[in-house]
């Protein structure tokens, strides 16, 4: 698996919105989005469309959009332990950021990934 396709984000933050206010910002800072202000909009009318819950207290928003400069999957977690997304207490988000048009080889990289989240086993060793 290609290792910059991930980034372990470790936050001090709680609150699911100053949560993805920093990542937004880091993310920006890193030439890998565009506009944080986009993609904290983003990351918000995302989950709008659906359950975004994988695993108890484990959520993945995945963004697709013009704004994204480089693929990448953000595995975050709060040093607090716990991260309050709405009414729900999260251990790990997995921020799947892909940007459009992206090569084959990623591509499949990425749904390796994803079967590999059907493994309880494997999703606790990413919450750990």
């Amino acid at each position: 698996m290609n290792k910059n396709l991930f980034c372990d984000i470790q936050t001090k933050n709680i609150l699911y919105k100053d949560v993805i206010e920093e990542v937004g910002y880091q993310l920006e800072k890193d030439n890998i989005i565009k506009s944080h202000n986009d993609y904290f909009q983003e990351v918000l009318n995302r989950e709008k469309c659906g359950d975004i819950e994988i695993f108890p207290e484990v959520i993945l928003p995945h963004i697709q959009s013009e704004n994204i400069l480089k693929t990448k999957i953000n595995l975050i977690k709060s040093e607090h332990g716990l991260i309050q997304w709405h009414k729900q207490s999260v251990k790990l988000i997995i921020l799947l950021n892909l940007k459009p048009n992206e090569d084959k080889e990623i591509l499949l990289e990425i749904q390796s990934f994803m079967r590999n989240l059907a493994d309880e086993d494997y999703i606790e060793s990413l919450i750990k």
